[in-house]
């Protein structure tokens, strides 16, 4: 089965275990070719990332193209990942999902279009997780949750059982959020920080336990 041309949107930090995700998914079964990196930043353009070039904004790389390819975007910031899938997904791309093999993935376990799930990361039983969600490197996702649209889990982080993360929520690297509650909209809940409580939309809390610092 050929192998299906793939461009990673965003050539930031965080492109890097992206790139590494579809090499270990090559590896297992190889499925893509990596043609490079799309990035709005016109001085990124030309730059070499662990061997792929950083092609150009997404509108002038599909100008260059024949047939539109497949894509994962690696942009960090929730908002700005939902604002250039829009652009992207207007040029006529196939977002796919990208993930780890070392991932443990439990019964039932959903997962949306356009998706990063990284190294060792765990799924639980009866999960669901949504399009254009972020859920990086040794984190655990409990069961029966929910990861709406474009939410992230960074690095270590720990999602509890039937807990919900709502679209754009960001939960920081090695947070806690317990069992049944909900990060909102657009809501964070800072690095090393413990939720006991709901966060509301638009807020970012942090501490132990964590308390609203900010509200928009």
């Amino acid at each position: 089965m050929p192998q299906r041309p793939l461009i990673v949107v965003g050539s930031g930090g965080f492109s890097k275990d992206v790139v590494w995700a579809i090499q270990n998914a090559n590896a297992a079964h190889a499925a893509y070719t990596l043609l490079g990196f799309c990035d709005d930043d016109p001085a990124k353009h030309g730059q070499m990332i662990m061997g792929c070039p950083v092609l150009g904004a997404p509108e002038a790389v599909a100008a260059t193209l024949g047939e539109p390819p497949c894509f994962i975007c690696s942009i960090g910031d929730n908002a700005a990942r939902a604002r250039v899938v829009a652009r992207v997904l207007d040029l006529g791309w196939t977002p796919v999902t990208i993930i780890d093999p070392s991932v443990m993935i439990g019964e039932g376990v959903t997962i949306g279009q356009g998706a990063y799930i990284g190294a060792r990361a765990i799924l639980s039983p009866m999960a669901r997780i949504g399009n254009y969600v972020l859920i990086n490197n040794h984190t655990t996702i409990g069961h029966d949750c929910v990861i709406e649209d474009f939410a992230q889990v960074s690095p270590g982080g720990r999602v509890s059982g039937f807990s919900v993360l709502k679209e754009g929520a960001l939960l920081g690297a090695n947070a806690v959020i317990a069992q049944g509650r909900t990060l909102g909209r657009y809501a964070t809940l800072g690095a090393s920080s413990f939720g006991m409580l709901n966060v509301p939309d638009g807020a970012t809390a942090i501490g132990v336990p964590a308390r609203v610092t900010f509200h928009r």
